[in-house]
C-alpha cells in the first residue's frame, strides 16, 4: 500500500484539461509566429545593408524597384499636389510627413517622401510645404510597404493639399494613371528633403526573439501548472523533502 501511494499518479480534472488544449497552442503559435518575424527582419535588414552600398542609378532605366535600391531621379515637383500624413511624431513634437508628385521629363510620375515636417500641435492649422522650383535632381531609395494600413473612417479627398493617416501606392495609381508602383524616400541631403529619420525596421529581430522566449516561457508555465494541478507531484516532492530532513 505505501508503494502505490508514493507512485506517481494522474488525475484529471476536465478543466484544467479543457484550459490547457486552448491556451497552450495559442502560446505556442504565438512564439513560433514572433520567432518567423524575426528572421523576416533579418532579411530585410540584410537586404538593406546590402542593397544601400549600390551606387545610385536613374529610376527611369530600372525595370524592376526593389526596396532600398539607391535611385535618382529627374524631373519637377507638382507644388500643388501632396499629402500631409497626420500624427507623426518626432523627438516628441508633432508633425507630418510628406507625400509628393514628382512629374519625370519622361512624364512619368513618381510619389516621393520628403520626409517630416512640425505640425500645429493644436491642429488649427496645417503647414505649408515649400518646393524646389524648375528641373531637380532628387535622389534617395525606393520603397514600397507591404503591409496593409488600417485606419478609422474614410480618407477620400479632392482638394489639395490633402491631409490623412496613410497612403496607398495602390490607390494613388488610380488617381495617377502615368504613376511608379513604387515610392522614393529621399537621403537628407537631396534637394527637396526635409527631416528624413526613418527607421528599417521597427522591431528588431533580437526584440521578436525575446517575445518569443516569452510567449514559450509563459507555455511551459502553463504546462508545469497543470501537471502540478493533474498529478500527485506536489505530494511526492513534498515527501520527499520531508524523507531527507528526517535523515537529516
Amino acid at each position: 500500500m505505501a508503494s502505490q501511494r508514493t507512485r506517481f499518479q494522474w488525475q484529471l480534472d476536465w478543466k484544467s484539461v479543457l484550459a490547457i488544449i486552448l491556451i497552450l497552442p495559442v502560446l505556442v503559435s504565438l512564439g513560433c509566429w514572433q520567432l518567423r518575424r524575426a528572421d523576416e527582419k533579418q532579411v530585410l535588414l540584410a537586404n538593406f545593408e546590402e542593397r544601400r552600398l549600390l551606387p545610385a542609378v536613374n529610376i527611369a532605366d530600372l525595370d524592376a524597384y526593389p526596396n532600398y535600391r539607391p535611385v535618382y531621379a529627374v524631373g519637377e515637383f507638382d507644388p500643388e499636389k501632396y499629402w500631409l500624413l497626420d500624427n507623426r511624431i518626432s523627438h516628441g513634437r508633432f508633425g507630418y510627413e510628406i507625400m509628393a508628385v514628382f512629374i519625370q521629363v519622361d512624364g512619368s510620375q513618381l510619389l516621393v517622401d520628403r520626409g517630416w515636417i512640425e505640425g500645429d500641435a493644436s491642429r488649427r492649422t496645417v503647414p505649408v510645404a515649400t518646393f524646389p522650383k524648375g528641373l531637380v535632381t532628387i535622389s534617395g531609395e525606393l520603397y514600397r510597404s507591404e503591409d496593409k494600413n488600417f485606419s478609422l473612417g474614410s480618407d477620400v479627398q479632392t482638394g489639395w493639399p490633402r491631409r490623412q493617416q496613410w497612403l496607398d501606392i495602390d490607390t494613388v495609381k488610380q488617381e495617377f494613371q502615368n504613376m511608379l508602383p513604387v515610392s522614393l524616400r529621399l537621403d537628407e541631403s537631396s534637394t527637396g528633403a526635409f527631416q528624413t529619420e526613418r527607421l528599417v525596421v521597427n522591431v528588431t529581430p533580437a526584440k521578436h526573439t525575446g517575445y518569443a522566449v516569452q510567449w514559450f516561457a509563459m507555455a511551459l508555465a502553463l504546462g508545469i501548472i497543470f501537471i502540478f494541478l493533474n498529478t500527485n507531484l506536489a505530494e511526492l516532492l513534498k515527501r520527499r523533502k520531508d524523507e531527507e530532513n528526517k535523515e537529516l
